[in-house]
């Protein structure tokens, strides 16, 4: 179904970066090629060595680095556009690609809505001018605005009740996420965490937890952790503290093309995210509880943000309550005594993952309620 329309991409967010909104417009761009007659994306230019499994079939249109000098290119180069109604653009956030497409004359605008985007926290500047004037003003006259989660929509439609926002709960590559036969010790729980390291991110309530855990299954779980952060150095001094420096590897950040085995190396993937009303950060979806599920990995994660749309109580995961010590102890606690749960609960992550949460039902879905 190539449509005679052409798409642009227009993000911030783009392969080198890393993160959520990158990975998900890379896969939006590799994903809409059978939807439309060229793909384009526009990004500023980027180093780094996380490069994509499938960047090669991206077409990138690389804007200098400073933000005033890429935003004033990205104009120049949108505006030189011809018949503009004859493309459709998709922007990584609201601010500033929408903005910038608008300012460009053109009409065909959708955006993508992630969360953290659209709290306030303590500032009283995003609470009362930031989000009810100029982000209501944006997304009121954009096409369409697309949520990560029913939570995200939720937080569009505080901001404006007459925006046109549809929920489409993301999607994972099950063909580059998949099973694969590491060999898993029987004797020994292994736990992984991949996030960045921040503190909403509940790694300390994690650390508690698994405290407690040790007292009674000595020597029978050990723990993961990929990525880096602001909160590392804290976080490495507050597992030294609680003594449990032995069971815990940090492994620092890890490559896209080395991530499927780092989740298959492990039996159980924990993310606890917080929700704070007064903080911006939030879990607006959790990309990372799919591509686990994807491995046939099974996930715990936390009832915060849109999470809840990533992670399927009883069918490949488990939600908890924010810092719910006696859940999640209890929790690992059954697993451990049970290392079957562990295996049916990781075929049935792989099963949902087939069934709902490819990329290839995410862009078939997106192109549909773009029209």
């Amino acid at each position: 179904m190539n449509s005679s329309k052409k798409l642009i991409i227009f993000s911030f967010d783009f392969p080198p970066s890393n993160g959520g909104i990158a990975r998900l417009c890379q896969e939006i761009a590799v994903g809409m090629k059978p939807y439309y007659k060229s793909i384009q994306v526009l990004t500023p230019k980027k180093e780094g060595v996380n490069l994509p499994y499938n960047l090669k079939e991206v077409e990138v249109i690389k804007l200098p680095k400073r933000r005033i000098l890429c935003e004033l290119k990205a104009i120049q180069y949108l505006s030189k556009i011809k018949n503009k109604d004859n493309y459709d653009i998709i922007c990584g956030t609201w601010h500033p690609e929408a903005i910038l497409c608008k300012v460009s004359g053109f009409k065909n605008i959708f955006v993508l809505a992630h969360g953290a985007e659209l709290t306030s926290g303590n500032s009283s500047f995003r609470r009362n001018v930031w989000l009810p004037f100029y982000a209501k003003f944006i997304l009121n006259n954009v096409k369409l605005t697309v949520a990560n989660s029913n939570f995200t929509k939720k937080l569009v439609n505080k901001i404006s009740d007459s925006a046109n926002c549809q929920e489409l709960p993301l999607g994972v590559n099950n063909d580059f996420f998949k099973p694969s036969n590491v060999e898993i010790s029987n004797e020994v729980l292994k736990i992984c965490t991949v996030s960045r390291i921040e503190e909403f991110k509940g790694h300390d309530f994690v650390a508690k937890t698994l405290l407690k855990l040790n007292e009674n299954y000595n020597g029978k779980i050990i723990w993961n952790i990929a990525g880096t952060g602001g909160y590392l150095s804290k976080l490495i001094q507050r597992i030294n503290n609680l003594g449990i420096s032995n069971l815990v590897t940090f492994h620092g950040f890890i490559k896209d093309e080395d991530l499927p085995n780092f989740y298959n190396s492990n039996d159980l993937f924990v993310l606890c995210t917080r929700e704070n009303h007064k903080d911006i950060n939030v879990e607006g979806f959790g990309l990372v509880f799919l591509e686990a599920q994807s491995c046939g990995i099974p996930v715990i994660g936390t009832t915060t943000g849109g999470i809840s749309d990533a992670v399927e109580q009883n069918n490949g995961g488990w939600l908890i309550e924010q810092d719910n010590e006696s859940d999640l102890y209890d929790l690992i606690s059954s697993l451990l005594n049970d290392r079957s749960i562990l295996k049916n609960e990781g075929l049935r992550a792989r099963k949902r993952v087939d069934e709902k949460c490819t990329w290839e039902i995410y862009c078939e879905n997106l192109f549909q309620i773009m029209q």
